[in-house]
């Protein structure tokens, strides 16, 4: 079993004896070109609704070469579909055929559906997520596909690969969600530390006054305000996406609307089984290779409760990558550092089991 983080400047504190080691992360990107430095072979380029759970799910796949091993991309949010962001994963495209697919209540499949979707839960979005797999694995002729979880979506993946290892590669998680509970906790310190740090005397009476959430009350669920605690890359995005939202709005208006739509009514039915989640008890051995490629300073899901639940993962193969300066959304910030740890570490690894 390997258990090797990389990280850059700075770090993580890690636990007495340094069962997690830190390293220089220094990927260069001639590495990804070079890789992959062979004829290529027919693409794919395909949009459509696929039958999944009793309803049509909208997926797209993309890749320069049919030869290369899928990669599903599991949205988080909840409900946050990543179809306005595609052109982002085409650099992806050279070594993986990437798989994009709106879940049960989000874009496009919640603009089939709208607020009559049935059946929300996690449960049942794992079991879609599994169905798709095997879409894909018909469809693309492939003994298995790597998946990447995003924040809500490293919870549904963990479940699907739980399920059925025997249809995975390996698994990636990114933004990787540990327990509800370590999160709130972790959550309420880095905002005080951030606001204690920036003399910031009015944040800090908030804070000190309100107390840390009770994880278990709802109506407090997301009292926290992180917005200034978040890595810099991640307000940096944050903001690029709501200047971008007019255009987007403009060229496609009703897929606009239902992707705020959906993201709102996907976010109030996911919060009861978010609050239930704690991975290090439930979901500690893996069948199938663990990844975690992790922005060092995410405050949305604690990079500190992420390394503690890498650690506790049993796995045949396994490693986490901490990448320096980037937080929750470090696939979209970070692209040229997340794209080599998913093409230096993860695909050599997921070829050999089966990808």
């Amino acid at each position: 079993m390997i258990n090797v983080a990389i990280a850059g400047r700075g770090g993580i504190g890690t636990k007495p004896g340094g069962r997690t080691a830190f390293v220089l992360f220094v990927l260069a990107c001639g590495l990804i070109q070079t890789s992959f430095a062979q004829p290529r072979g027919p693409g794919i380029d395909h949009r459509s609704f696929v039958p999944a759970g009793g309803i049509d799910q909208w997926v797209s796949i993309q890749g320069q070469d049919r030869r290369n091993p899928v990669l599903l991309v599991v949205h988080g949010g909840p409900g946050e579909s990543q179809w306005p962001v595609a052109d982002r994963y085409a650099p992806w495209q050279t070594a993986f055929t990437v798989v994009l697919w709106d879940q049960r209540g989000a874009g496009h499949t919640y603009g089939r559906y709208g607020s009559q979707t049935p059946a929300f839960s996690l449960d049942r979005i794992a079991g879609d997520g599994i169905e798709v797999t095997e879409y894909l694995r018909r469809t693309l002729g492939k003994k298995n596909v790597i998946v990447l979880g995003h924040s809500w979506g490293s919870i549904v993946a963990v479940e699907m690969v739980q399920r059925r290892p025997d249809l995975f590669a390996a698994y990636v998680g990114t933004g990787q969600v540990a327990s509800w509970e370590a999160t709130s906790k972790l959550q309420f310190d880095l905002a005080l530390s951030k606001a204690r740090q920036d003399g910031d005397a009015s944040a800090i009476a908030k804070l000190e006054a309100t107390g840390r959430p009770d994880p278990k009350d709802p109506k407090r669920a997301f009292s926290v305000d992180l917005r200034q605690a978040m890595a810099p890359a991640d307000r940096a995005w944050i903001q690029l996406l709501r200047a971008e939202a007019p255009a987007l709005r403009a060229a496609h208006p009703q897929d606009f609307q239902d992707f705020q739509d959906g993201f709102q009514f996907s976010a109030t039915r996911a919060l009861p089984d978010q609050m239930k989640i704690d991975l290090p008890k439930t979901a500690r051995t893996f069948a199938v290779p663990f990844f975690v490629i992790q922005g060092r300073d995410d405050v949305m899901t604690p990079t500190q409760a992420t390394v503690a639940y890498f650690d506790a993962v049993t796995a045949p193969t396994k490693k986490l990558v901490v990448i320096p300066e980037a937080g929750h959304f470090a696939f979209m910030t970070s692209p040229t550092a997340f794209l080599a740890a998913l093409t230096s570490t993860v695909r050599p690894v997921a070829v050999a089991n089966g990808a």
